[in-house]
């Protein structure tokens, strides 16, 4: 299985990147291949600005991409930010949205993960399955968005940097339940 998680904001030292990390540890446990992007390099334009050089993408885009569809399943974290998702997963989602990028959105697995630094973290999940769910109907494909939504509740408490657990508070067994729930749908969906 191959998976993508893409770890959405462009912000230095941010949490969000230690839930991606727990993540692809937690698969790379299940042999599965994984590939984590870190919106720390994150370049893409703002769409209402000078279009995409679709021709010449900068490395960043280039993996964002090819992770992407190369994914059966596709883990996509935000932050909190005023309830909202971050800046750059909006404005991914309007550049890669139309008929060019209509592959991205076809026989995938999608699984939302809302991170905060305290109580928080289910809007983002809720408002990414919205926004996927309606670009895989628009774009008329076949995928799924997994009920299952994560929040990650005062997560430098509960993963260091490297995305290890860091206390024993039943943070561990969620995420771990999260991460089966998303391989076993991803199995079933792809049979």
């Amino acid at each position: 299985m191959k998976i993508a998680v893409l770890s959405g904001t462009s912000r230095a030292g941010n949490n969000t990147l230690r839930l991606a990390k727990a993540i692809a540890r937690l698969h790379r446990n299940k042999n599965h291949e994984v590939e984590v992007v870190d919106f720390q390099h994150y370049d893409i334009p703002f769409f209402n600005g000078p279009p995409l050089d679709e021709n010449n993408p900068t490395s960043f885009q280039k993996n964002l991409l090819t992770s992407w569809a190369d994914a059966d399943l596709v883990y996509i974290l935000s932050p909190e930010y005023n309830w909202l998702i971050t800046p750059e997963l909006s404005n991914m989602c309007n550049h890669y949205s139309g008929a060019n990028h209509a592959h991205l959105y076809d026989n995938k697995v999608f699984a939302f993960g809302g991170v905060s630094s305290g109580i928080g973290g289910r809007l983002p999940t809720m408002q990414l399955s919205s926004v996927f769910e309606k670009l895989i109907f628009y774009l008329n494909k076949q995928s799924v968005c997994s009920p299952n939504k994560f929040e990650s509740h005062y997560t430098p408490q509960e993963l260091d940097e490297d995305g290890n657990f860091i206390q024993e508070s039943g943070f561990d067994q969620r995420l771990q339940n999260f991460v089966d729930y998303s391989t076993q749908l991803c199995i079933r969906f792809k049979q």
